[in-house]
């Protein structure tokens, strides 16, 4: 039975680490890896990271899980041993990429979940409105205040007068010849 990682809809703030396993001599190409992940819809492929871990240069991936997308400290260590000493390529797939729909992975043969983590992210709060801010009250608009419209009326009346007027015109020219 193949694992099975159901995505609820509206999830947001959880970034899954998948590492690529790749046999020796036969590298899988980045369609290939995408494939393995075995979404049952379409992913945001632009929110998706796929890369080598060389790539990282002397940074661990536990750093940058914390500085790239804002992994808790308190959160990566117990993982930190796990997930820095991967090798090869890593296949990091945030919630973004599921565009808030349910979504079914069935990671395939070539990926394995390593690691789900939740992004720190900071409670919205709202500073108090200053003292006096929302006093009183808004006053009625006067009759001055609001803008000048014209009747529908008044339209009405010229168009039926310029019809009024080339109707004459015409009658007139009729009579003259």
């Amino acid at each position: 039975m193949s694992t099975q990682i159901s995505i609820p809809a509206q999830e947001a703030h959880v970034v899954r680490v998948f590492s690529v396993i790749e046999e020796a001599g036969a590298p899988m190409d980045d369609a290939a890896v995408m494939a393995a992940l075995g979404a049952d819809r379409d992913l945001e492929a632009g929110e998706i990271e796929l890369f080598g871990l060389g790539d990282l240069g002397s940074m661990p991936l536990s750093e940058y899980l914390a500085e790239g997308h804002g992994i808790a400290e308190a959160d990566l260590a117990p993982m930190r041993g796990q997930i820095d000493g991967l090798r090869g390529r890593v296949l990091i797939v945030p919630s973004r990429a599921f565009g808030g729909r349910a979504t079914v992975l069935r990671p395939g043969r070539g990926l394995r979940l390593v690691a789900r983590f939740e992004e720190d992210v900071a409670p919205v709060s709202f500073d108090p409105l200053p003292a006096g801010g929302a006093a009183g009250s808004v006053a009625p608009a006067t009759r001055s205040a609001r803008p000048v419209r014209r009747p529908a009326w008044l339209a009405a009346l010229v168009f039926f007068a310029g019809i009024a007027v080339l109707l004459a015109l015409a009658v007139w020219l009729m009579v003259t010849r």
